[in-house]
């Protein structure tokens, strides 16, 4: 039997508070800059998908591209609590769009 990957997230104590009863590895970091140490861990191959805040994400977009070519983990950005989440949403947006082949209006530019 293969062994189950498990699912994490990293961000600041408010933002992932709610994923621990839901099962999830939860990473609390004080800075976002903190994120940098403990990112290796993550990416060992012990995760199969990766959550981390937008402020975790601008921390460590390097460290996340160098690892885009891996299988595992998916690394998927977040709002933050209280945030709007602009990476995150910007993110989606070309996802569909590449998947789609045209962007998702939502609904903000109407008039």
């Amino acid at each position: 039997m293969s062994e189950r990957l498990m699912i994490a997230v990293m961000g600041d104590a408010t933002s992932v508070a709610g994923f621990r009863p839901l099962g999830f590895a939860v990473e609390v970091v004080e800075r976002p800059e903190d994120a940098r140490e403990r990112w290796p861990e993550l990416v060992s191959g012990r995760y199969g998908s990766v959550f981390v805040t937008e402020p975790v994400y601008e921390a460590i977009d390097d460290l996340v591209a160098d690892s885009a070519d891996k299988p595992v983990p998916a690394v998927t950005v977040i709002p933050a609590a209280g945030t709007s989440g602009g990476v995150g949403a910007r993110k989606l947006n070309r996802a569909i769009e590449r998947a789609l082949g045209t962007s998702m209006s939502s609904g903000e530019e109407e008039g």
